[in-house]
């Protein structure tokens, strides 16, 4: 088998297709679907994988909007996973969701052309997974099995700046405080007020002077969401939203104890009675250097520029949670390799939909498969994968 020779055969039967998945990236950026209500985004791309030979079953872990496509050729043999993420923000496709999801299905297709070309003994899978931006959808799927029996998976994402292979992401939790105090007329009686917005400014105060002890990556961001109702009185609620995020876990801990701390001692500085939640966000991203190399040479033999090693990025992702049990490869592709922008900006957002995407989406099509393309041929590449995981998770990520 001249797998070279191959590879390239199957980019023809992509690039033959592409102008399809760029109208599909273009019409599901014109219909942005916020977590969990994904219904266009996810008939679009189960009608293309079920015309294109994909069994196509929906609304799996009981979420209307998440799909697996399955195809299998031969005896079975290692299951590979392809990831989709397909939910917008409020201001619209500002992270490029628009792309990961065309460029799965182009992977998907080129990936199929193989296996029905070699007859190789592997199973394929599309799984589609919705809420990444707010709501975890790929946990909810993790614990509900979605993913069992997945040797690998891959997925895309846009980027600016070089394209690269991705290493760590952030563990974070998300950050809840509400102080109750007492109403009062702050001109007549402030006296007999007891100030919520008070215990919400001391506890800012205190996590200012608490964050100067973090390590250099903790972030700790929050807003008063309420604070007051009229400047004439003592204001008796005041609520605050948050996260906290960090590359290592047992920082994380840490830091969410002196968070609990600062929270609770402004509420007894103030006066003020207090309900506390910091709960668990998504868990930081586990890196394998072992597909990375495998997805790194594929991007190199499509001329695409990276940035060397696996750099980190300060950012979270639900993918995270699925990497700490299943080796994961995340290419990112860019769309502006000038230098970095935001994404979540609406810069990004007109970026999803511009030239750079539709080269996004061929890339990593092309990258991706090729890279499924290897480790069918080479079966035991995923085995070492499966040990590196092993190793890291032992370290403690």
């Amino acid at each position: 088998m001249n797998i070279e020779k191959l590879k390239q055969q199957c980019d023809e039967y992509l690039n033959s297709n592409i102008e399809e998945l760029w109208e599909k990236a273009l019409d599901i950026h014109a219909h942005p679907e916020q977590a969990f209500d994904e219904k266009y985004a996810c008939e679009v791309q189960c009608e293309f994988l079920s015309k294109n030979g994909f069994h196509v079953e929906k609304g799996v872990a009981g979420l209307e909007t998440a799909f697996v496509a399955e195809y299998t050729s031969g005896k079975g043999g290692p299951c590979l996973a392809i990831i989709s993420e397909y939910d917008a923000l409020p201001i619209g496709h500002a992270c490029g969701h628009n792309l990961i999801c065309t460029g799965a299905l182009g992977a998907a297709i080129e990936t199929k052309k193989f296996m029905e070309t070699t007859n190789c003994d592997a199973k394929l899978k599309v799984i589609g997974t919705p809420a990444e931006e707010r709501g975890g959808g790929k946990i909810i799927m993790l614990d509900h099995g979605v993913f069992d029996g997945v040797d690998m998976t891959i997925m895309m994402h846009p980027t600016s700046d070089l394209s690269r292979l991705a290493g760590r992401c952030m563990s974070s939790k998300r950050i809840s405080i509400t102080y109750t105090g007492k109403s009062a007329h702050a001109g007549s009686h402030p006296d007999r007020g007891i100030n919520a917005l008070n215990a919400a400014t001391l506890y800012f105060t205190a996590t200012g002077l608490a964050r100067q002890h973090f390590k250099g990556d903790a972030r700790l961001s929050g807003i008063i969401v309420e604070g007051g109702t009229e400047t004439g009185l003592i204001p008796e609620r005041a609520v605050i939203k948050g996260s906290l995020s960090c590359f290592a876990g047992s920082d994380l801990e840490d830091y969410a104890n002196r968070v609990y701390h600062c929270a609770k001692g402004a509420a007894e500085a103030a006066g003020c009675e207090c309900e506390i939640e910091i709960t668990d966000g998504y868990l930081g991203r586990v890196p394998n250097q072992i597909l990375s190399d495998v997805c790194k040479k594929e991007l190199e033999a499509l001329n695409e520029p990276l940035l060397p090693g696996m750099p980190d990025d300060f950012g979270g992702e639900d993918l995270g949670n699925v990497s700490r049990v299943i080796p994961i490869c995340n290419p990112y592709i860019s769309i502006f390799p000038e230098y970095k922008i935001s994404n979540h900006t609406a810069q990004f957002r007109e970026l999803a939909k511009s030239e750079a995407g539709k080269h996004c989406i061929e890339i990593a099509a092309k990258c991706q498969a090729r890279t499924l393309m290897e480790l069918i041929v080479h079966p035991e590449i995923i085995d070492k994968a499966k040990e590196e995981l092993k190793q890291r998770m032992e370290k403690g990520s």
